[in-house]
């Protein structure tokens, strides 16, 4: 720590009188932004869990293989994911308006354009790539602008903002089965481009939420943060708690109690820039603020010696680019960095995390892409392959609000949740191939849709409990990432199994395979969190 000379102290002065705290207003017009996000996630969700309905009358037109064509989904869905670093850049950049905006009207515009393709190439460039970037412009302010409204009753705001994609699914579904029965694929492109341009309305909506609009106070930062004439992002969470009333502090174990533990938890959770909507650590946390545990998981005790953000230093040269005091936000491109900062998987257990949520992610679009087609084969109606989708939807939003309600408050109880449900999500889909009519199919999806809630609503819940608040940002960002890449390869490996063999049994056994694998992983995460901690105390005790 520096010492506290007079230029210090009155360098300290300067910079709290120019920083403030933004509170959450928990209501107000935040119900207005809640509800605009949960219209953008019934349209965007919805159209997008649904366009499988539409997958059969693109081969019925094209002629290609199910491979081939199954690129423009899953490069959709995974370009949707991938642009979330991006997409973070310019939200702090212009904000959650501005980004949804430009986003509606640039996959509303490539949808107009697919309504006139002529081949699977141009679908793959403008449904592909021009619908995913924009629906992952959309998909970010919408879970941002709400977090930003809300912290004590957060977990409920975006519990009902989230619930739109269950509920989207489940109208879409038979909605573009009706659209591509009356009026073909091309026209039904061109109703679902008008259809999404409303996002911008929603979008506009998304006010900004300002210090000049609440009530500000001032507030404090360490001398090891501040700097002469540089706004730099607040620390948060630098002390861990250990399980012996310890904790680390830079890498240096020290006493420390619970009560402070959860000081710093509060200081870090208080101390906001006025702008910058991702510069905050608990921004893509779904759950309740007051509701997060005291006590650090022992994979935080790996922080430092693995390699997660150090902010001194790394913070100091990231804002090198100078951000003035005063309206203009932390560094937009200090985000991005922190977003897609890799040094986080040096982490064993984060590594674990990961693999998890790739095996799972690798199946977890097969049956949306490719039920359709199957029931199809099976002699089921368009009309009721869509209500068969909608099943998915509506037991989605049920398994969201159930499983996060039994997980909440524990980390062992969120963690065995996780796990028992896609267990059984894996089961059910490699079991799917012994269905053979609609109500047993019927049947599947309501369970694939009730399991697989607990991979969509719990991941950022859990990411906390395993790498801390703090490295939340870093985490999710890296995670959509590689989310992402599944994405691109998990349905065109299913839809070259079905070219090869021609048949779907192949495929969905091994998307059921890879679900089920991915809670076999889940399961050795409490070992080697263990494994971590000890080492690590191992290590500083061991050092002179």
């Amino acid at each position: 720590m520096a010492n506290d000379t007079p230029t210090r102290r009155k360098l300290n002065n300067s910079i709290t009188a120019d920083k403030t705290e933004i509170e959450a207003p928990d209501g107000g017009y935040g119900w207005i932004v809640v509800f605009s996000s949960f219209c953008i996630h019934i349209i965007t969700d919805g159209i997008t869990y649904s366009f499988g309905v539409l997958f059969i009358q693109l081969l019925d037109e094209f002629k290609e293989g199910k491979g081939y064509t199954s690129w423009i989904l899953s490069l959709m869905c995974g370009i949707t994911l991938c642009s979330g670093p991006i997409s973070s850049l310019f939200v702090n950049k212009y904000g959650c308006r501005a980004v949804t905006i430009v986003g509606a009207i640039l996959a509303s515009a490539c949808l107009f354009i697919s309504a006139y393709a002529q081949n699977v190439l141009t679908l793959i460039i403008t449904i592909g790539f021009g619908v995913g970037c924009g629906l992952g412009l959309i998909y970010l302010p919408a879970i941002v602008s709400v977090a930003m409204y809300f912290k004590k009753y957060r977990s409920l705001a975006t519990g009902i903002a989230v619930a739109g994609s269950g509920l989207g699914t489940s109208i879409f579904s038979p909605l573009i089965a009706f659209f591509a029965e009356a009026y073909g694929w091309r026209y039904s492109v061109l109703l679902l481009a008008a259809i999404v341009l409303n996002n911008a309305i929603f979008g506009a909506l998304f006010r900004p939420l300002t210090a000049s609009s609440q009530q500000t106070a001032p507030t404090e930062y360490s001398d090891a943060y501040q700097r002469d004439d540089i706004c730099e992002m607040e620390p948060v969470l630098n002390n861990h708690h250990h399980s012996n009333g310890k904790s680390i502090n830079n890498g240096v174990l020290i006493d420390k109690n619970k009560e402070n533990d959860n000081r710093s938890l509060k200081e870090s959770q208080k101390l906001i820039p006025c702008n910058g909507a991702l510069s905050r650590p608990d921004i893509f946390y779904r759950g309740s603020l007051p509701n997060i545990p005291n006590s650090r998981s022992p994979s935080e005790l790996s922080i430092n010696r693995y390699g997660s953000i150090r902010h001194i230093e790394e913070f100091e040269d990231l804002s090198s680019s100078g951000f003035r005091c005063g309206c203009i936000p932390v560094d937009a491109y200090k985000n991005l960095v922190q977003m897609t900062n890799f040094s986080l998987l040096k982490n064993p257990v984060y590594i674990l995390f990961i693999a998890s949520n790739v095996a799972t992610t690798l199946g977890f679009y097969i049956p949306y892409f490719y039920l359709p087609d199957r029931a199809k084969e099976l002699g089921v109606s368009e009309e009721n392959v869509g209500y068969m989708i909608a099943t998915i939807g509506i037991a989605n939003t049920f398994g969201r609000i159930i499983l996060g309600y039994i997980s909440d408050n524990s980390y062992k109880r969120r963690l065995w949740v996780y796990k028992i449900c896609l267990f059984s999500c894996g089961i059910a889909t490699a079991a799917s191939v012994l269905c053979m009519d609609l109500p047993s199919l019927i049947i599947y999806s309501a369970v694939f849709g009730f399991t697989i809630g607990a991979y969509v609503g719990l991941t950022s819940v859990i990411l906390v409990d395993l790498i801390g608040l703090d490295k939340l940002t870093n985490g999710f960002g890296l995670l959509l990432l590689f989310q992402g890449i599944a994405s691109f390869i998990g349905p065109p490996i299913v839809g070259m199994l079905y070219d090869q063999f021609k048949t779907y049994t192949p495929g969905f056994v091994l998307a059921g395979s890879l679900i089920s694998f991915s809670s076999f992983l889940v399961l050795f995460i409490p070992r080697l969190q263990n494994h971590v901690a000890n080492s690590y105390l191992r290590f500083e005790n061991e050092q002179p």
